[in-house]
């Protein structure tokens, strides 16, 4: 049956215009998809949150010392960090600087060469007599040799000119460079003294911390409370985990496409390079407790990294372990990073295998510097020398 090509084409058109409203509708229906999951994200955050806040209240109701060092050790985290932003911004500052004074010797290069090809020009002009093109035109010489003198002197009248606007925009240039320099100097001063500042801060902040972990030791001795306060934090912690956990399998899947964290087993990056000084499953000091993780010895400040992909379920003090990041990496996988002296990510925030999300310290009350590290499925503890990669160096734990 004969179609004309008017239908034909009013169809194509149609089937057009109905793909499009199909396709639309499903980029609003993902789009509203994504919204509902980070919508219901934060709300589980919001209810970790509420968790830590029910532990620091309960705290909070049993030692002086334990409140003191928590906030101290938050500061000293937050002062850090700051230290680290100035130090960055320092570093640009120096690197700009140093881009802008390149830039200047390039300008008075350039200004030197064109100033004297102009003095030359100029030179050349005087030596012709100021009314050199009048006397062209007087002159009584051939008119098709006086017509191309004409031409050639315009052009180098042209010439000055342009060379002329060219030095003066060279110098305004310059001009601007000099003050963006000038500008420059100014902020990589003010960083350096607010360095300064911050660095006088963090070692009173440092003094304050020995004198209230003396105290708490003190404290401990007279109660003889050690092993009760070693099973106290691990308890502590066994319950935020589970309690985490929990949220987490309500909350719903991302949908980042990634290797699950399972197949990754023996192929993990370490967080931190360093000394394993704790081993998985030995027992503690005064105790018959076992490690449920390791502690890999490292110098403060050194930088700690995400073993892999995920989002940062938790990022806060807590009692024993100081300032700790939890980060969920899907399936009921989770990674412990505790005694960090700053932390760099916040709960919420996804982070990807070997971002940085904290530096080396001894927060918790800890007396030397390094990382509590661990790996949990379903709440339990893994061996993270078994998800690890060869390469670290191994103590006595």
């Amino acid at each position: 049956m004969y179609k004309s090509p008017v239908n034909v084409h009013i169809g194509a058109w149609l089937w057009l215009g109905v793909a499009l409203l199909v396709l639309t509708v499903a980029i609003a229906a993902q789009a509203d998809e994504r919204s509902a999951r980070e919508s219901q994200l934060k709300t589980v955050l919001a209810k970790i949150q509420q968790l830590k806040q029910a532990i620091d209240d309960k705290e909070n109701s049993k030692s002086q010392y334990i409140r003191q060092l928590q906030s101290i050790e938050s500061q000293i985290g937050s002062v850090n960090e700051k230290i680290r932003r100035i130090r960055q911004e320092i570093d640009a500052n120096k690197t700009e600087l140093e881009a802008l004074r390149e830039t200047r010797r390039q300008h008075q290069r350039q200004l030197g060469a064109e100033t004297e090809q102009l003095a030359e020009q100029v030179y050349a002009a005087f030596t012709l007599g100021r009314q050199e093109k009048v006397k062209m035109l007087f002159s009584q010489g051939d008119p098709s040799r006086l017509q191309r003198n004409l031409v050639y002197y315009q052009y180098f009248s042209n010439a000055r000119v342009a060379l002329i606007d060219d030095v003066k925009d060279k110098i305004d240039r310059l001009i601007e460079t000099e003050s963006r320099i000038e500008l420059t100097r100014q902020k990589l001063e003010a960083g350096r003294a607010d360095l300064d500042a911050q660095k006088q801060r963090l070692a009173g902040d440092r003094e304050q911390r020995e004198t209230v972990i003396a105290s708490l030791d003190r404290q401990l001795e007279q109660q003889g409370g050690n092993l009760t306060r070693l099973e106290q934090e691990a308890r502590q912690l066994q319950q935020l985990i589970d309690s985490i956990q929990k949220l987490l399998d309500e909350a719903p899947e991302d949908d980042i496409s990634r290797t699950a964290f399972a197949d990754l087993k023996g192929r993990l990056a370490w967080p931190v390079k360093g000394r394993v000084r704790r081993l998985f499953g030995h027992t503690k000091p005064y105790s018959d407790l076992r490690w449920q993780g390791i502690v890999i010895e490292a110098p403060n400040g050194r930088e700690v990294r995400a073993v892999s992909g995920g989002r940062v379920a938790f990022a806060d003090w807590l009692r024993g372990l100081g300032n700790l990041i939890i980060i969920d990496h899907g399936n009921s996988y989770l990674s412990l990073y505790g005694h960090n002296e700053s932390l760099y990510k916040s709960a919420g925030e996804w982070v990807e295998a070997g971002d940085v999300i904290a530096s080396i310290g001894s927060s918790g009350g800890q007396q030397q510097p390094g990382l509590y590290f661990e790996i949990r499925k379903n709440g339990k503890p893994q061996n993270p020398t078994r998800w690890c990669k060869n390469g670290n160096h191994f103590g006595s734990g």
